[in-house]
């Protein structure tokens, strides 16, 4: 079959001794690793992982640039169907986060050509002994910090993958100071991934709309990545920080379910498990060790459980000029709910290195409780408000002097109610569950008991 060019992108690829290289529109893009890690793979797991990869990356961008299909060097991924089902499940809050139709989202991406080589797939599995070790895939926010203290209660050895993404132009300046301060500070083993393929979700570098499509597949597309590391220090398992509130749904204008965070949601991380177990021969496991618990919970066990960890808590983007020099751009909806959570405990933020107090008129618009219309990805779903507003509602029992919180407080759910004992009744109702341990399937069984009992610890519940 003859395909039209111009209508198909073209992908082509081809891997080093230290590095994947990603050639789209005359462009080539690397994926840099170092040579000991990636060098030693058998050169069937290292084509397997390229598949992936190439395939991965970029099965977003006909939609994106209007095209028909993308033509591949490449073989068929062996785990195609696992990349369809994240893509598919993503689709509807990326129409809603565009202000498109769902409707035509699935049917473009349904009606795609996804052109492989005539060569047959690679299909393997290779085992290995475990070790007691952790790979971690860390971004030095709330997740991965406590994820990494956990493990270190666990007796687990954590190792720390950083993907540097380019389009997040101040991000790996603060990433790596932190990471050299907890190598530093507690000899923890870490690498970084320089990712130029990331540059595919940069609107400005593609030529294309802003847009929230191409996430779907981002932890599956990670696992693949962090496969070179799974091997190199026969890691017992794989943890991200997917927590509680990544299983929240809406159904969208058009009917359809829509997850905000699939990938994020305890069913992928499930099957990201399943797809781990099958490429290491069950010598590998997938799952968090956060997903029993609301963000708020994650904040209070960080800050005061593990203060030494909490110290270099960073959950912003930094893509803006003034993130340059500081580690939150307080600009951003991301900013402002840590900004909340964190004073809501009582924890001095400038401590942690918010140089702008948020609790402000003009930052208002950073807040999804306020309907912010700055907010973006989650927190322009709503599905975080509740959440929020308790956060809030503390911080202004904290917060006596700030005028901003003090008029919010008059405000809030829970002083608009009949009686105070209503008010009570709502608000320990709230603080139960967001500040509470909850059944979360996508734990490794044999550590949940463990995990819970370090949380309850920290949290003081039954």
């Amino acid at each position: 079959m003859l395909y039209e060019k111009e209508s198909y992108l073209e992908v082509d690829t081809r891997y080093t001794n230290d590095s994947i290289e990603i050639e789209l529109s005359g462009n080539r893009y690397r994926i840099e690793y170092p040579e000991d890690v990636w060098r030693p793979l058998e050169e069937s797991i290292k084509k397997s992982i390229v598949d992936h990869v190439a395939f991965m990356s970029t099965n977003y961008l006909p939609l994106v640039l209007g095209k028909k299909g993308i033509i591949y060097n490449t073989r068929l991924p062996m785990l195609d169907c696992f990349s369809f089902k994240g893509m598919i499940f993503d689709l509807p809050s990326g129409a809603v986060l565009d202000n498109k139709n769902t409707v035509d989202y699935l049917r473009h991406y349904f009606n795609t050509d996804f052109v492989f080589n005539s060569e047959e797939p690679i299909v393997w599995s290779k085992g290995f002994k475990p070790e007691d070790k952790a790979i971690i895939s860390f971004t030095s926010g709330k997740d991965s910090l406590l994820t990494l203290a956990v493990c270190r209660e666990l007796g687990l050895e954590p190792i720390l993958i950083n993907v540097v993404e380019p389009s997040n132009t101040y991000e790996h300046k603060h990433k790596i100071e932190i990471l050299q301060g907890l190598q530093r500070e507690f000899n923890i083993d870490y690498h970084t991934i320089p990712h130029e393929v990331g540059l595919f979700h940069d609107a400005q570098h593609m030529g294309a709309e802003e847009t929230s499509l191409g996430w779907g597949n981002q932890l599956f597309y990670y696992l693949f990545l962090y496969l070179p590391f799974v091997f190199h220090h026969r890691a017992k398992y794989l943890f991200y920080g997917n927590e509680f509130s990544c299983d929240k749904e809406v159904i969208n204008s058009e009917g359809f379910r829509t997850n905000f965070c699939y990938d994020q949601s305890s069913h992928w991380t499930l099957q990201l498990d399943i797809a781990m177990r099958l490429l290491t021969n069950g010598s590998a496991k997938v799952g968090s060790l956060v997903g029993p618990l609301n963000e708020i919970a994650i904040i209070k066990c960080l800050h005061q459980g593990f203060p030494e960890f909490a110290k270099y808590q960073m959950s912003c983007f930094c893509d803006i000029p003034v993130a340059e020099d500081h580690r939150w751009c307080c600009n951003c909806s991301k900013c402002a709910r840590n900004y909340a959570f964190i004073n809501a405990l009582g924890v001095d933020v400038k401590e942690l290195g918010f140089w702008r107090d948020m609790f402000s008129d003009e930052c208002g618009k950073f807040f999804s409780v306020f309907e912010g219309e700055d907010a973006f990805g989650f927190d322009r779903s709503g599905l975080g408000k509740e959440e929020q507003e308790l956060a809030l509602f503390l911080a202004h029992k904290n917060l006596p002097d700030n005028e901003f919180l003090q008029d919010y407080g008059k405000k809030s759910r829970y002083n608009n109610t009949s009686s105070a004992e209503d008010a009570e009744r709502l608000f320990k109702k709230d603080y139960d569950y967001y500040f509470g341990i909850q059944d979360y399937a996508a734990i490794p069984r044999e550590l949940k008991t463990e995990v819970h009992n370090i949380y309850r610890r920290i949290l003081g519940t039954n």
